[in-house]
């Protein structure tokens, strides 16, 4: 009876071994012959929006002499005596 029993554990450790085999070899069989269309799309796209951007900008091209402003929302960083705290420290010499 216990022979059987060690039997039947060693029989689904290989079922389990087989199937986690086959799992991986399978996802490892898919993902090279998918990712080099995933891949191919992706810079096809990223392509085609440099295109569609080149594109849109050549209408708003400034001819050579042309003055123009450029106003940005930027503004500066001002930063306050609360912002952060202020560590003293002194240099020490290590020589001895």
């Amino acid at each position: 009876m216990m022979e059987l029993y060690i039997l039947l554990n060693i029989v689904s450790f290989l079922d389990l071994l087989m199937i986690i085999l086959v799992i991986y070899y399978g996802f490892k069989f898919l993902i090279r012959f998918i990712a080099p269309h995933v891949v191919d799309n992706a810079a096809n796209k990223i392509y085609q929006d440099m295109q569609n951007k080149a594109n849109s900008n050549q209408g708003n091209s400034v001819r050579k002499g042309d003055v123009t402003i450029d106003y940005s929302n930027k503004k500066p960083k001002k930063f306050g005596r609360s912002d952060g705290d202020y560590i003293e420290f002194e240099e020490v010499d290590n020589k001895k």
